[in-house]
């Protein structure tokens, strides 16, 4: 009777086990590893003083309207630091081992516990175990533990934390949330113990540790951008006169969500004409005409992180001789940009070589007089860090590692000073770069950039065409 109760047992554990590898194996599995988010704690800490503290909590939740919240989008310090994708927690780092709770270790963190009624409504919370089993963290509490008298605030020389900027204080709350009773404790406890609060050297660590990405983060955002490439090649072939902005939107998201993306890295921009004049146009409601240009700035985000990619089409498939010329300014621009993204480099240099080409473009089309006007028509910057954050944290001098973009463009509104065969004729162009220690590599180079290759694309058959 025993052995027949024994093995019923060892039968119910492997039948549970082979459940959960099931399971496991229905989600995606290529996240950040516990011992990368390890490795930046371990890397964050160095970098602090003997005595230092840091303090990083999750991002809060956001109202959209009445109550009824945002999907939930993590703090990416915190992100970077921990792999926690749930709110109400902070993080606490220190260089030496201190005692808190009666554990002595360098890092500790408290987080939501479990939920059975929350979790009916919105998923399962990983809990104290649940963290521990995920990140290898030995020192998780429940953040109800966190009191006034918890934290060695004595013992500590400086604060190395950014909450002040986080928008994490709720002094108008009709009830105070745990993420506020948090940062409302630990504001008071610098204040009252007049502790240094290392605002700046706390981004200058992040913006080090970030801004050179390690192979993993570089895998993933090749995934983003690769999964935004297909979103791009398939508007190209199915743009069409009398399309409306969104649904190339619509076309483009589709492709993100259909390959895992979880959200866009950032609100899809779809102008059409003038609107594409629009750096950071997203009402996306205008009917494409024939002879227009489309310009949609779209990118998916996976598992994290960001891509950042823009392309610049006709709508019925074939450029015009005047948006030929402009388009092949911004090309040539964008080549000398990605030309210029070798490792030692400033990364200043690259808008420096997109912009000579511009402004001598536009000079020599009569569009503009000099530099200071041709300006006005390419009047952003031609890169910036990606990763994490769409605008990402990054060094100034350019290493290996470093994931940039460049993107240079050309806008000419309706009423410019210039021949109106011009107006209402914007071009981008951006692609994701990764800098080596060799060639910088095009990590969207799956999209077309030039005019030949672009028309092609348009005759090619899509899913919604």
């Amino acid at each position: 009777m025993k052995n027949k109760l024994l093995f019923s047992w060892i039968l119910s554990m492997v039948i549970g086990m082979d459940a959960f590898a099931q399971s496991s194996s229905l989600y995606p599995n290529d996240y950040l590893s516990p011992e990368f988010h390890a490795s930046r704690r371990a890397a964050f800490k160095e970098k602090i003083s003997d005595k230092g503290m840091a303090v990083f909590f999750a991002s809060q939740v956001r109202v959209r309207n009445n109550d009824i919240t945002y999907q939930y989008a993590q703090n990416k310090n915190f992100y970077y630091l921990t792999g926690l994708d749930e709110p109400n927690a902070v993080l606490f780092l220190f260089k030496k081992p201190v005692t808190i709770l009666g554990k002595t270790d360098t890092e500790f963190i408290f987080i939501q516990n479990r939920d059975p009624f929350k979790e009916l409504w919105t998923g399962k919370i990983l809990g104290v175990e649940g963290f521990k089993q995920k990140s290898h963290m030995e020192q998780v509490f429940t953040y109800d533990k966190l009191m006034a008298s918890t934290l060695p605030i004595a013992q500590v020389d400086s604060v190395y934390s950014l909450y002040r900027n986080e928008g994490i204080f709720g002094k108008y709350e009709r009830r105070e949330e745990p993420l506020t009773r948090m940062a409302n404790m630990l504001d008071s406890l610098i204040i009252a113990h007049n502790k240094p609060l290392a605002q700046r050297s706390t981004m200058q660590i992040l913006s080090k540790l970030r801004g050179i990405k390690h192979p993993e983060e570089i895998a993933l955002i090749k995934k983003a951008a690769e999964i935004s490439v297909m979103g791009h090649n398939d508007v190209m072939r199915s743009i069409k006169p009398g399309m409306k902005e969104y649904q190339a939107q619509a076309i483009m998201e589709y492709h993100f969500k259909n390959q895992g993306s979880e959200y866009t890295g950032y609100p899809s921009i779809n102008g059409a004409a003038g609107n594409a004049c629009v750096l950071h146009y997203i009402t996306n409601l205008k009917e494409i005409k024939a002879g227009e240009l489309l310009l949609s700035d779209c990118a998916a985000e996976y598992h994290g992180y960001s891509a950042d990619v823009t392309r610049t089409v006709p709508a019925n498939g074939k450029f015009s001789e005047a948006q030929k010329q402009i388009y092949e300014i911004v090309l040539q621009a964008q080549d000398a940009g990605i030309a210029a993204c070798k490792a030692g480099l400033p990364f200043s240099g690259v808008d420096a070589a997109s912009r000579k080409v511009v402004n001598e473009g536009l000079i020599k089309l009569g569009i503009a007089a000099n530099d200071k006007e041709a300006r006005k028509y390419f009047p952003h910057g031609t890169s910036h860090h990606l990763g994490l954050d769409v605008h990402d944290m990054g060094p100034r001098t350019l290493e290996a590692g470093v994931v940039l973009t460049v993107e240079p463009g050309i806008y000419i509104p309706a009423g410019s000073n210039c021949d109106q065969k011009w107006w209402d004729i914007g071009v981008r162009i951006e692609d994701d770069i990764l800098v080596t220690q060799d060639a910088p590599i095009n990590l969207s180079a799956g999209s077309p950039r030039t005019v030949a290759e672009i028309e092609k694309m348009a005759k090619g058959k899509s899913i919604f065409k």
